[in-house]
């Protein structure tokens, strides 16, 4: 329930009324969103969808849900998926919320300012993209079934919530604030096909204790448009890795070793838009096509000195 304020001011001659607004009425808009619990059935907006869309509803901190209903759909996006949609405002999914979503496998809710999410056991696919997220809350004594889960364009800073998520197969933490990250938190995650951390701000991998680490079905690893300047792959052994995007960052070397050990079936690198010297580059690009990987530049750059499209100096 919304109840709406508003409040008319007349002018007051030259007051400082008249020094600060040109217009002679105010409006103001008080929003005050009930607390008190009341029943409520939510239903699709949409039929004969495979996706439930439920649009104009607001939850905060303050919301008392007690009484609502949800649909009983496999499937629900939250706002007009995938559309932006201005009427949906959740800022929580708390305990007492995802309770009423247990039959739900998979949820949207993008853009709708979130900043907390409690993760239910399960739910198989979430995309909770663009919006205020810092982590996902967790209970390390759950067994989660998450596959999917899409973070991309929020506030991570960190990636130590991922620990029990075991059955994750695609990852997009991209166009986040991490700046340092061990990549040893997704070991268990053995079926991990995608990972996707383009657009933040790493410098540091790190693998801790010295251990190998194994995703032995990862077939893309997106790390373009960060900071790394050294990328020690030394512990990694990602043995059906494919394609690995390394483009946009400072590097000015890499270990063919490492390429060839911890990647032994990369078809793709990405290389572009880093700080090569040339003749480094030059011995590089040599190696790799007697590996057979095929090397590839998304953008075309204005330099003096260029190697297949790659700048060097």
């Amino acid at each position: 329930m919304i109840f709406i304020l508003v409040a008319t001011l007349p002018p007051y001659g030259h007051t400082v009324f008249r020094m600060i607004i040109s217009s002679t009425l105010l409006w103001i808009f008080v929003v005050i969103t009930a607390t008190a619990a009341s029943p409520m059935q939510f239903n699709c907006t949409t039929s004969g969808q495979s996706i439930c869309e439920i649009t104009n509803i607001i939850i905060t901190e303050y919301t008392d849900v007690s009484e609502w209903e949800f649909p009983d759909h496999p499937e629900i996006a939250f706002g007009s998926h995938p559309a932006l949609d201005d009427s949906t405002i959740i800022t929580m999914v708390s305990k007492e919320v995802s309770e009423k979503l247990t039959n739900t496998q998979s949820i949207h809710m993008q853009n709708v300012s979130l900043m907390t999410f409690f993760l239910w056991e399960h739910l198989i696919s979430l995309d909770v993209s663009y919006n205020y997220l810092s982590e996902l809350i967790v209970d390390p004594t759950a067994m989660y079934n998450l596959k999917s889960l899409n973070m991309q364009h929020n506030r991570l800073m960190s990636i130590d919530f991922l620990k029990g998520l075991y059955k994750l197969r695609d990852l997009d933490l991209s166009n986040n604030y991490l700046e340092k990250i061990d990549l040893s938190i997704l070991d268990p995650a053995k079926d991990l096909a995608t990972l996707k951390l383009s657009n933040n701000r790493i410098r540091t991998i790190t693998t801790s204790f010295g251990d190998m680490l194994h995703l032995p079905r990862l077939t893309v690893l997106m790390l373009n448009h960060n900071q790394l300047s050294i990328l020690d792959a030394s512990r990694w052994q990602f043995n059906v890795l494919q394609d690995l995007f390394l483009s946009n960052n400072r590097l000015s070397y890499i270990s063919m070793c490492e390429i060839q050990n911890s990647f032994p079936r990369l078809q793709s690198l990405y290389l572009d838009g880093n700080q090569w010297e040339c003749s480094n580059l030059n011995s590089t690009v040599t190696q790799l096509h007697e590996l057979s990987v095929k090397l590839v530049s998304h953008t075309s750059h204005n330099c003096t000195e260029a190697i297949e499209n790659i700048c060097c100096s």
